[in-house]
């Protein structure tokens, strides 16, 4: 008898400990009905240049595909309040300079109805005019204040911080 139990627990204890073992080297991957719920949110523009607009594109990007592969695209809205210097993109003069990033933000608003709004205050320190600006782009008297009346409306604000993950990868990256 006390045989017997050996080989019952012993092997019990044995696939225990494996998949305990195995539970630990992985991490564990979310994805379930409650994943992603219906959200909006709105994306803080406020960043250092022009040029750092194409990897707080890459954030937009990534919340699309995470609604488009995990759960339903119409549960997401997604809007950008610009009111850094990053705003002088969104003028007609520059669309030459910024074409690639125009591009893209022009893309992610007609194929996904992502809306941009622009601060007027930064566009007036910059010499621009409702006229000088995209056509795709709204203007919005205050950039912190829309972005104030957005998260009274419901939307989450998601900062944009942007990092040279370059520089980051090739230090500190898998090899």
């Amino acid at each position: 008898m006390k045989t017997l139990k050996i080989l019952i627990i012993f092997p019990l204890i044995f696939l225990f400990s494996i998949s305990y073992a195995k539970e630990k080297k992985l991490a564990t991957f979310e994805v379930s009905e409650e994943t992603y719920p219906t959200i909006k949110v709105v994306y803080d523009w406020n960043l250092s240049s022009p040029e750092d607009v194409n990897q707080a594109l890459n954030y937009i990007s990534n919340h699309i595909k995470a609604y488009t592969q995990y759960a339903p695209f119409s549960e997401l809205k997604i809007v950008v309040v610009s009111h850094g210097p990053e705003a002088v993109i969104f003028a007609k003069q520059n669309k030459d300079k910024f074409k690639q990033i125009l591009e893209r933000i022009k893309s992610f608003h007609d194929a996904y109805g992502v809306k941009f709004y622009v601060c007027n205050n930064i566009l007036k320190f910059m010499g621009f005019k409702r006229e000088d600006i995209q056509p795709f782009a709204i203007i919005t008297p205050a950039g912190v204040a829309k972005l104030a009346a957005l998260q009274e409306e419901g939307y989450r604000l998601v900062p944009a911080v942007v990092h040279n993950l370059k520089a980051i990868k090739e230090k500190y990256g898998k090899k």
